[in-house]
């Protein structure tokens, strides 16, 4: 049974998030639990990101500052300086609402042999309005296979677990994917825990890295993605049957954009190529989506 001492250490990657990153934090220092620690990996910032948090006067915060690697290499960077009993991570655009470590440590309570959980979040715009949640379901590990369902808000790591080679990849090409790389490995290791309590909220705003999309690099990353996995024995022993409904998924992905772009012939070319893959990529809400776009 966890006890009030528990310590969370909540990794914030940043990079030029100046006039985000004091809303981020000042979420983080409301929580109603107070044992966690702040650390702050500022990956080669070039804009005033340094003197905003050092300007916050918290003893929990840790600022570094480090050449810039992107967001794999920044978690990572953190991760080797967390003290606490579990690690978490949070986008230096994002907040969490003040019950955030309050829900992780009743989720422990409830599952005290947990390792690996997910705390369910929110999309607002950047008006507060509500886009969508990111809530969970009974078999969390084989919806985590089936498409990445999660982001990095949320997710609660054991200490320990993340070493040696079972840590976010710090390849560039991959970034945008790095994060479900590590959990469709930590899913072939360990069972997700998870609760349906809101307790953070991710902001889509114009700047935001995700909303961007290069077909090119797309494709790059689903190869790197399936290569990482491939390349994971474990996960080979455990999931294997599964390759082609992750590269579906991925296909899928590089379709629903291309026609956002009016680009409708090559949308369809990767949506075929992706229903072959796994026939059950067809019934889902993106190749909904798709199909109705298809027909406009």
């Amino acid at each position: 049974m966890p006890s009030k001492d528990i310590l969370f250490s909540i990794i914030v990657p940043t990079y030029n998030r100046e006039t985000f990153i004091e809303k981020t934090i000042r979420s983080i220092l409301a929580q109603t639990y107070p044992h966690f620690e702040i650390i702050i990996a500022d990956d080669g910032s070039k804009d005033n990101t340094e003197a905003v948090v050092k300007a916050i006067n918290d003893e929990r915060i840790a600022y570094y500052r480090k050449e810039n690697g992107e967001r794999g290499a920044a978690r990572n960077f953190g991760i080797a300086r967390a003290k606490g009993d579990f690690v978490t991570f949070i986008d230096s655009d994002d907040v969490l609402y003040p019950n955030h470590f309050e829900e992780a440590i009743k989720l422990l309570k409830a599952n005290p042999m947990a390792e690996v959980f997910h705390l369910a979040y929110e999309y607002r715009d950047t008006e507060a309005n509500l886009l969508d949640t990111k809530k969970h379901w009974r078999n969390f590990n084989e919806q985590l296979i089936r498409g990445n369902i999660i982001s990095c808000i949320g997710i609660f790591i054991k200490q320990g677990i993340l070493a040696g080679d079972l840590l976010f990849s710090e390849n560039r090409t991959l970034s945008g994917t790095e994060d479900w790389l590590l959990w469709l490995r930590l899913a072939a290791r360990y069972k997700f825990h998870y609760s349906n309590t809101i307790t953070a909220c991710m902001i889509n705003h114009d700047s935001r890295s995700v909303l961007n999309f290069d077909e090119q690099a797309m494709l790059t990353r689903t190869n790197l993605l399936m290569q990482g996995l491939k390349a994971d024995d474990k996960f080979m022993a455990v999931y294997s049957h599964y390759l082609g409904r992750i590269e579906a998924h991925m296909l899928s992905y590089i379709a629903l954009h291309l026609q956002l772009s009016q680009q409708k012939k090559d949308a369809w070319a990767y949506f075929t190529k992706a229903i072959k893959l796994d026939i059950r990529e067809l019934f889902t809400r993106r190749s909904l989506a798709i199909l109705k776009r298809q027909l406009l």
